[in-house]
């Protein structure tokens, strides 16, 4: 008879079964621990200049604990910082915060790190580090990191690395480093050069000016004009009051603001302003004033010259008879006895740059003398000829002893009208020697 151990899956192992419990145990255990066992925590910080877009930066997914691949270089100048933007974000798979360092100020340069508030952290990042809200992941927050020069040496270079560190991880780092080099400032300056002008007496003539920052950094330049002979010229703000557009050029009536600095413009910007000439009350056709612009920053210098003239009628009377009973031309003078017939001529010229207005004359008759009726002629010709239309030449007419005239376009009986520049009336009229 063969003898059948009916117990050695009892006494000898584990049953099958039984195995395949403690397995799912196991495997239900590792289920249940694995979010605590596998957690992932990662700081992750980049690097771009504050001028900078977005799509600069350095440093995504590369975790430096040296950064020797994500640093980042700007010149800085006397006086103006040097500006970076410093981007962390929570790469790992939990919420965590992060501890961010950074030096602080010292001899040859002071540091700020500002936070998204405006609030600057240098202290916390310089001493024992400054814990950052909790992230979750993928969520980030910035830090906009400036280097001032408060000592310059020019070509030195300084160096402000920040690290961050996770509060969960201690072991998970990550480094940008920034480096600010002294340079040397270009400063420039141009000022714009509008055309020369004119106006009539008592008036304002408006001249656009642009001042532009054409060197390296930020510069603040001191506007003034400068006037001779009496005309005056004041810097206007061409900032679009009074419905304007700012910059625009054209002097708007309620842009009336004095400007006397462009205050600070970056390089490569600009300020629109008026230079505004009044021409003297007192200014005579083709009389002139010199004004001189000025735009004085630090290490740069513009000026520009603007010669503004008078446009004004300028009128003259000239006067000439003949004797047409003796014959001969008109002159200054001419012989006469009693009985002989004269004829005057009174030339009325405007040689000056502008129309003349309410033209008119007022001619006492001579002693001695007889006008002849019906003899005032107004004509555009220096000889006798046909009579000019009235609408477009003026009136004449005798009143109690004298000659009035209302000469020009658009004359009537009662005013005189206008007459435009180069242009001559004349007025005729016949006497008889008494």
């Amino acid at each position: 008879m063969k003898l059948v151990d009916l117990n050695k899956f009892e006494t000898g192992g584990k049953s099958p079964w039984l195995l395949h419990a403690q397995l799912c145990c196991v495997l239900f255990f590792l289920l249940f621990m694995g979010e605590e066992a596998f957690a992932w925590y990662q700081p992750d910080l980049m690097v771009r200049l504050a001028a900078e877009g977005d799509g600069s930066y350095l440093g995504e997914g590369v975790y430096e604990a040296t950064a020797n691949s994500q640093s980042r270089s700007q010149a800085a100048f006397s006086g103006n910082p040097a500006q970076f933007r410093i981007l962390l974000k929570n790469a790992g798979d939990e919420p965590d915060s992060f501890i961010l360092n950074g030096p602080g100020s010292g001899g040859d340069f002071s540091v700020s790190y500002l936070d998204p508030g405006g609030v600057d952290r240098e202290a916390a990042l310089s001493g024992g580090g400054y814990r950052t809200a909790s992230l979750a992941p993928g969520e980030t927050t910035v830090l906009l990191l400036q280097v001032t020069l408060t000592r310059f040496t020019l070509g030195a270079s300084y160096r402000v690395a920040v690290s961050a560190q996770s509060v969960s991880d201690p072991a998970a780092v990550d480094q940008v480093k920034t480096e600010t080099v002294a340079c040397g400032t270009t400063a420039a300056v141009t000022v714009s050069a509008p055309p020369d002008g004119g106006g009539a007496p008592g008036t304002v003539v408006n001249y656009p000016y642009t001042v532009t920052n054409v060197g390296n950094a930020e510069n603040s330049f001191t506007l003034t004009s400068d006037g001779s002979n009496g005309w005056p010229g004041v810097v206007i703000a061409d900032d679009g009051a009074g419905g304007g557009i700012a910059g625009d050029g054209v002097r708007q009536s309620g842009e009336n603001t004095v400007s006397v600095s462009t205050g600070t413009l970056p390089p490569g910007g600009y300020y629109g302003f008026f230079v505004a000439v009044t021409v003297p009350e007192s200014g005579s056709d083709g009389s002139r004033g010199d004004v001189v612009v000025s735009a004085v920053g630090e290490g740069a210098s513009g000026t520009d010259r603007i010669i503004t003239s008078t446009i004004a009628a300028r009128l003259s009377l000239s006067e000439a008879v003949r004797n047409l009973t003796q014959g001969g031309a008109f002159s200054a003078s001419a012989g006469a006895v009693p009985g002989d017939l004269l004829q005057y001529r009174m030339a009325v010229t405007n040689s000056g740059s502008a129309a003349a207005t309410s033209v008119s004359i007022e001619s006492p008759i001579p002693d001695g003398l007889q006008l002849v009726a019906d003899s005032l002629l107004v004509s555009l010709a220096p000889e006798e000829g046909a009579a000019c239309a009235a609408s477009h030449c003026g009136w004449a007419r005798a009143s109690t002893g004298s000659i009035v005239a209302h000469l020009g376009e658009g004359a009537s009986d009662a005013a005189g009208g206008s007459l435009l520049p180069g242009r001559t009336v004349y007025l005729f009229f016949k006497a008889q020697v008494q």
